[in-house]
């Protein structure tokens, strides 16, 4: 088959591959009108962890509910769906964390350039880990796995590794131009007008594309997980913040429009597909890294990025 990078990716003409599995394996080898930062919409972010959720140890869904039962003195029973959009929640009243959310990759480069591309703490300058999502899931995986916290602590861990690992997975939260598609105009399949906002290129990759696959929250789920069993997608659920970053920045560069553009049923349908691979894919990752932290994975990742700072 052929690999990702022989695609035909001019906006107004595409074509997938055979398989998006095939797309995906190739790539390996190589909203709303708000600021940047706001990847997926609520849905997104609850499918992911539905995902997620499929794919726990028995072990790491015990962890998780007892973290979880502490955070909230005991009353209720949150689910990893549940907390999912708490991160974009709580940057509402806590803007320094926004700049976590992203990473700010230009459309001109394939590569992730960590001096370049995330910017040091804006809160302690003196400290090794930087603002940007790749950094901040890193961060987060040391803090949930460290027993050492407080359980309060090590849930706001959780909660953030959930959402920040979401993040990753949508390819306009890898793009630096236009504040990752933000400043894009366009109209989805005939209209600028996108549920209450003015369609923008990142708030259709958010909300849009999803909205119009027009499933319910069981069965769209039930979708993503039929793709992975039927393409294998499981060998895909290793990996870094880095690699997933690099990836999702690919798929952002296939993706991008001209302002003003006209989104077709073909442009949908064919990025449509690398939304779905990108929310499996991240529910997949996510509890690989949770049954790593908090229970015992099936099998050993290979090249696990080391959970201290990266060096700058």
């Amino acid at each position: 088959m052929d690999s990702i990078e022989n695609r035909n990716f001019t906006w107004s003409n595409r074509r997938l591959h055979k398989t998006i599995r095939s797309a995906i394996a190739g790539a390996l080898l190589l909203g709303v009108s708000t600021p940047q930062g706001w990847a997926w919409g609520r849905e997104g972010h609850r499918l992911t962890a539905l995902v997620a959720e499929h794919y726990l140890t028995a072990e790491t869904r015990a962890q998780i509910a007892e973290l979880l039962s502490i955070d909230a003195g005991g009353a209720g029973k949150e689910t990893l769906a549940d907390i999912a959009p708490w991160a974009d929640q709580y940057r509402s009243d806590h803007p320094e964390t926004g700049a976590w959310h992203y990473v700010d990759i230009p459309k001109s480069e394939a590569k992730f350039d960590r001096d370049r591309d995330c910017p040091v703490s804006s809160t302690d300058p003196t400290s090794p880990w930087r603002d940007c999502v790749t950094d901040r899931i890193m961060y987060f995986e040391g803090r949930l796995g460290d027993t050492s916290l407080p359980p309060q602590e090590r849930a706001v861990a959780l909660k953030f590794l959930v959402h920040l690992i979401g993040d990753i997975h949508q390819p306009l939260h890898a793009m630096g131009d236009d504040r990752g598609g933000n400043g894009i105009t366009v109209h989805f399949l005939g209209s600028d007008q996108c549920g209450t906002y003015k369609c923008n290129l990142h708030g259709v990759w958010d909300e849009s594309m999803i909205e119009h696959e027009g499933l319910s929250e069981p069965k769209y789920t039930d979708k993503l997980i039929a793709e992975i069993r039927e393409n294998h997608w499981e060998r895909l659920s290793g990996g870094s913040p880095v690699a997933w970053a690099e990836i999702s920045h690919h798929y952002a560069v296939e993706g991008y429009t001209p302002n003003g553009a006209l989104l077709t049923h073909e442009y949908v349908d064919s990025e449509t597909k690398i939304v779905n691979a990108e929310l499996a894919l991240g529910g997949l990752r996510l509890a690989r890294v949770l049954n790593r932290i908090l229970g015992t994975p099936d099998t050993p990742e290979p090249g696990r990025t080391p959970l201290s700072a990266p060096k700058n």
